[in-house]
């Protein structure tokens, strides 16, 4: 009994200790609640990959991605697929060689192999002044899966804000072009989003509303992003293009890309922020496809091609290789996701 009452004396004669201990655990948890609420509040991605899958199946890409039509069917398993990467996990892989969705070249240019690109750069300003203007092209790409005819799967539409990410690298077996005076360097587009134009039921051949290259450059890559807005099936074309976060980057190196685009064709509301290796890099503020002629659904202009990543190449004889990883979707602002992980732009 004695041993009970001084217990009972102990804990009731300090007051003072249990309203600090109150304090603290009521301090803990207002520290805690506000963080556990932004975590909570932080939207997630509505689309992500990883490349998760087993090297050996590579068409348990096809859940989520197509492949390019262009391309023999019996490559596709080649030309694209997953790879163990020095990082520690697999990445996505994509490889074009010589006329792998070759489209645009005449009997006579094959047979002559009058290629656009080579060391010295690209022939392609001077191919378009040719009559019939051709520029033949190479392509392997992704595509992100959706349905056309409902939209379902979409994740880039006109009017509403998209934030997303992904990481690349070239690979060593890219061309070391050095472009002789009056050519540019090769076209090489490693990620686009397209609005296709028709009229009379032909395809004008528009461009993407945006890409981003990587064109071979000496021992590096001239990496920048281009916008393009206009009506390509007007006569003459009426088509404007605009560079933005032009830089020059190595090979054999992980670079990341994020990008918010808000895809509009009125002035006032289309806009694209991009973000390289987490530092800013660039804005464009302006229209951005075709208001006039561009693919519609239900009478409503829709973005009928979504985004592609892989390889889309004026006609050359070398083989190009690229890596992708962690593709990710926000259909709502990602700050504060360790995905996203960069401020706002500026202004």
């Amino acid at each position: 009994m004695a041993r009970m009452g001084n217990v009972a004396a102990s804990r009731g004669s300090s007051p003072g200790l249990n309203a600090t201990r109150g304090a603290a655990a009521l301090l803990l948890l207002a520290v805690l609640a506000p963080a556990t609420a932004v975590a909570q509040q932080t939207p997630q991605p509505v689309f992500t990959e990883l490349f998760a899958y087993d090297p050996a199946a590579p068409s348990q890409l096809l859940r989520k991605w197509r492949i390019s039509s262009q391309l023999d069917s019996k490559l596709q398993p080649l030309r694209v697929g997953v790879v163990e990467d020095p990082i520690g996990k697999t990445v996505g892989r994509v490889t074009v060689q010589e006329g792998d969705g070759l489209d645009g070249a005449s009997e006579a240019m094959l047979q002559a192999r009058r290629y656009v690109c080579d060391s010295k750069g690209s022939r392609a300003a001077a191919m378009e002044a040719e009559p019939g203007a051709v520029v033949p092209s190479e392509r392997a790409e992704i595509q992100v899966r959706s349905d056309r005819a409902t939209g379902a799967g979409e994740l880039v539409k006109f009017g509403e804000l998209v934030w997303y990410r992904f990481s690349f690298k070239v690979a060593g077996d890219w061309p070391q072009d050095v472009p002789a005076a009056g050519r540019q360097p090769c076209r090489t587009v490693i990620h686009q989003i397209k609005q296709d134009s028709f009229t009379g039921g032909k395809s004008c051949n528009a461009s993407p509303f945006f890409k981003i290259e990587a064109r071979p450059l000496g021992e590096r890559v001239r990496f920048f992003a281009q916008v393009a807005a206009g009506a390509p099936c007007a006569q003459p074309p009426m088509v404007t293009r605009t560079q933005i976060c032009r830089r020059d980057l190595p090979r054999e190196s992980w670079t990341t890309v994020r990008v918010r685009l808000n895809p509009a064709h009125n002035v006032n509301d289309g806009r694209v922020d991009i973000w390289l290796n987490g530092a800013f890099c660039g804005t464009y503020q302006g229209p951005m496809a075709d208001p006039d002629y561009g693919a519609r659904r239900n009478g409503a202009p829709f973005i009928n091609a979504q985004p592609r990543f892989g390889i889309y190449r004026d006609w050359r004889a070398e083989t190009q290789t690229i890596y992708f990883d962690k593709i990710m979707f926000w259909n709502a602002n990602p700050e504060g996701h360790p995905d996203w992980g960069v401020s706002p732009p500026p202004g």
